[in-house]
C-alpha cells in the first residue's frame, strides 16, 4: 500500500512568495535596520534628517527605476546619468525667472523630450543591432555634450513654488515620499500590467521564446527605453528642485549611473534579465543614500561608500550567480 503525500497549498503559495519576494523583502529589513541606527546616531531625529533622505534619495530611486526597466528587458543603459544631467539643464535654464504654471510646462516638456530622447536610443540599438552597451555609452557623451551647450557650467535656477512642491521644505518629507510613491504606482504598476510590460519580461528571460510566442521584440525593447526615458527625467527634475539650479558635469552624470546599477543589483533585478521588480531597486536607492550619512557619524571618510558600492555589485552578483545555479539544479 502505497501512501502518496501532497503539499498543502498554503505552503506552496508561502514557497512562491518567498522566491518572488524574498530579496525585496530582504532589502527592505535592512533598510529598517540603516534607519534605526541613523535614529540612534541622530540626537534629535525628527523631519529635518527625515526629509533629507527622502528627497536626497529621490533621484537615485528613479534613476533605479529608469536603469531596471532596461534590465529588466535584457539590456542595460549608461546613458541615464548623462539623460537626467541633460534634463536637470534643460528645465533649469527654461525655469530661470519662470512662473509656476510656465515651469510645470517646462517639466512636461521635459519628461517628454527624455522619453523621446530614449526611445531613439533604443531604436538605435534595435536597428543597428550593437550591443545596449556600446550605443548608451556613445550617447552618453553625446547627451553630456548637449548639456554642456545648453548650460556651459553650473547656471540657471528652479521655480521656488515647484521645488517645495517636489522636494518639500527643510522639515517636511512628504512630498518626496508621495511623488515616489505616486509615480511607482501611476507609471509602473499599469506598465507591468500592460501587454508592453509583460513583453518587456518576456524579452528579458528569452528573446528567442518571445518572438516565438508572437512578440515583436524590436517594439518591446523600445518601449523599455521609452519608460526608462521618463524614469531619467523625473530624476532630472528632481535634481533641479533639489539644488535650484543646473550642473552639467560628466562626474555627476558618472557617479548617477554607478548608482544606478548599484541600487538594480542590490535590489534583486537580474543582470541577465526578465527576473525582479523595480521596489527592490527603489528601496535599495534609501539604502546607499544611508551609506554616507552613517559612515560619516562614525568618523569614516564618507568617500569609501564609493567603495561600498563597488563592493556590493560584486557581492551581490556574486550571489545572484550561486542562487541562479541552485534554482537550475533544483
Amino acid at each position: 500500500m502505497s501512501v502518496t503525500t501532497t503539499v498543502p497549498e498554503p505552503t506552496s503559495r508561502l514557497t512562491r512568495f518567498r522566491q518572488q519576494n524574498g530579496w525585496v523583502a530582504g532589502v527592505a529589513v535592512l533598510l529598517l535596520a540603516m534607519i534605526l541606527v541613523r535614529y540612534l546616531q541622530v540626537e534629535n531625529f525628527g523631519g529635518f534628517e527625515l526629509r533629507a533622505l527622502t528627497a536626497g534619495s529621490l533621484m537615485l530611486a528613479l534613476l533605479a527605476m529608469a536603469q531596471g526597466v532596461v534590465v529588466l528587458s535584457g539590456g542595460i543603459n549608461l546613458a541615464v546619468g548623462a539623460l537626467m544631467v541633460l534634463a536637470n539643464c534643460f528645465s533649469a535654464w527654461l525655469m530661470e525667472d519662470a512662473s509656476l504654471g510656465t515651469s510645470v510646462l517646462v517639466a512636461v516638456l521635459t519628461v517628454a523630450g527624455t522619453a523621446l530622447l530614449s526611445g531613439l536610443m533604443g531604436w538605435i540599438v534595435t536597428v543597428s543591432g550593437m550591443p545596449d552597451i556600446v550605443v548608451t555609452l556613445a550617447l552618453h557623451f553625446a547627451f553630456v555634450g548637449l548639456a554642456l551647450l545648453i548650460l556651459g557650467g553650473p547656471g540657471g535656477r528652479a521655480n521656488p513654488q515647484l521645488s517645495q512642491l517636489i522636494v518639500g521644505g527643510f522639515s517636511n518629507p512628504w512630498p518626496a515620499l508621495l511623488w515616489l510613491t505616486g509615480i511607482y504606482c501611476l507609471i509602473w504598476i499599469p506598465f507591468r500590467r500592460s501587454r508592453a510590460g509583460i513583453a518587456t519580461y518576456a524579452i528579458g528571460s528569452d528573446r528567442q521564446a518571445a518572438f516565438l510566442a508572437g512578440i515583436v521584440v524590436k517594439r518591446a525593447r523600445v518601449h523599455a527605453y521609452v519608460v526608462s526615458g521618463v524614469f531619467a527625467g523625473l530624476a532630472g527634475l528632481v535634481t533641479t528642485a533639489l539644488l535650484g539650479s543646473g550642473s552639467p558635469q560628466e562626474s555627476i552624470a558618472l557617479g548617477a549611473l554607478l548608482g544606478s546599477v548599484a541600487a538594480v543589483v542590490l535590489g534583486g533585478v537580474a543582470l541577465s534579465g526578465g527576473r525582479g521588480q523595480l521596489l527592490g531597486p527603489v528601496l535599495a536607492a534609501f539604502v546607499l543614500t544611508l551609506i554616507p550619512a552613517i559612515l560619516l557619524s562614525l568618523g569614516v571618510n564618507p568617500n569609501v561608500a564609493v567603495l561600498l558600492e563597488g563592493l556590493i555589485i560584486i557581492g551581490v552578483v556574486m550571489l545572484g550567480g550561486l542562487l541562479e545555479l541552485r534554482r537550475r539544479k533544483l
